[in-house]
C-alpha cells in the first residue's frame, strides 16, 4: 500500500499537527490570534460555534478549509481498525477511503470509496459516500455505489463528525440488519428470507473488490491510496523482522516482588545483603 501522505485515522507517535502538508488553500493561514491560540486550536473551538457573517468570502473560505482540517485531525486520533481515509490533496471536499473487511459476510473484501462533503459543510446535508466496485449490499445502490446515510443519520448535525460517518461505514459490513432501510430491494429481501443466497451474491462482491486491489489509480491525486502486489526483496526483510522470536533478556522480569518469598507479606523487597 502506497502513499505520499498518512493514510490511517489513527496518528502515530511521531505525526504531528504539521506533518499533514496541504496543497493550495491549505497553505493559506489565517493571521494569528492575538491570544496566542494555534490556527488548529481555533478550528477546532469552531466547530461548534454558532453560524456568523462574514464581511469575507475569502475568509468564509479559509474557516471551511480549518473546519475540514480539524476534523482530520479528531479522525487521526480515533481507533478506527481496518479503515484508511484521507482528504484529496487537491480538493479538500472530498475524501479518499479503503476498508478492509475483517469479519461476517462480507470478511476478505476491499472496498474503496469516496467522501464527498457538501459546499456548505459542516452545515448542510450529509456528505455523500460512494463505492467505487459493485457492492451486494441493502443499503448500496449496486449501480451508482451510493450508499443510503439515512439508517445512520436521519439528519446531518452540526456535532456530527466525519469520524462517526466513517464508524457507518464499518458497520453496515459488520452488523447486518434486516430493518435497514434498503435501496438494493434484491439484497434486502434475500437478506430477510434466503440468507444463504445472499452471501452466494456477497461473495461475488468481495471477489469482485479483490481483482481491482491492484488497478492504477483513477485520479492522479497524491492522495489516492494504492496498493503494490508483495515483492519478495522488497518485503521479506521487514516480514521476517516481525515474525522475528525476541530476545530472551526482552522478557526478562526486572523490579521487585510484591510478595516476599517465603512470606505472605505484601510490598516487600528482598532482604539486603
Amino acid at each position: 500500500m502506497s502513499t505520499n501522505a498518512s493514510i490511517s485515522g489513527v496518528k502515530s507517535e511521531n505525526e504531528s499537527e504539521d506533518d499533514f502538508k496541504r496543497q493550495g488553500s491549505f497553505r493559506k493561514l489565517l493571521s494569528v490570534n492575538t491570544n496566542g491560540d494555534s490556527q488548529l486550536s481555533t478550528a477546532v473551538r469552531m466547530i461548534d460555534r454558532p453560524n456568523t457573517s462574514q464581511s469575507s468570502k475569502e475568509h468564509v473560505a479559509y474557516i471551511q478549509e480549518y473546519h475540514i482540517l480539524a476534523e482530520y485531525n479528531e479522525m487521526r486520533n480515533r481507533d478506527l481498525r481496518g479503515i484508511y481515509v484521507i482528504p484529496s490533496a487537491q480538493n479538500s471536499f472530498v475524501w479518499f477511503g479503503v476498508q478492509f473487511i475483517r469479519e461476517g459476510v462480507y470478511q476478505g473484501g476491499v472496498f474503496r470509496f469516496t467522501i464527498t462533503l457538501p459546499p456548505s459543510f459542516p452545515d448542510g446535508k450529509c456528505p455523500m459516500v460512494n463505492f467505487q466496485t459493485n457492492v451486494f449490499h441493502p443499503m448500496i445502490n449496486y449501480e451508482t455505489g451510493e450508499l443510503n446515510m439515512s439508517w445512520g443519520f436521519p439528519e446531518w448535525k452540526r456535532d456530527n463528525r466525519i469520524w462517526q460517518l466513517v464508524q457507518y461505514v464499518t458497520k453496515i459490513f459488520t452488523k447486518l440488519d434486516t430493518k435497514m432501510t434498503p435501496v438494493n430491494e434484491e439484497a434486502s429481501l434475500l437478506l430477510g428470507t434466503n440468507f444463504e443466497r445472499f452471501k452466494e451474491e456477497v461473495k461475488k462482491s468481495v471477489k469482485d473488490s479483490l481483482s481491482k486491489v491492484y488497478d492504477p489509480p483513477t485520479t492522479d491525486d497524491i492522495h489516492y491510496i494504492t496498493f503494490s502486489p508483495y515483492d519478495s526483496e522488497l518485503h521479506d526483510s521487514v516480514k521476517q523482522e516481525i515474525y522475528k522470536p525476541k530476545d530472551d533478556s526482552e522478557n526478562k522480569v526486572t523490579g521487585f516482588s510484591w510478595v516476599q518469598p517465603g512470606s505472605l507479606q505484601p510490598f516487600s523487597k528482598s532482604d539486603a545483603r
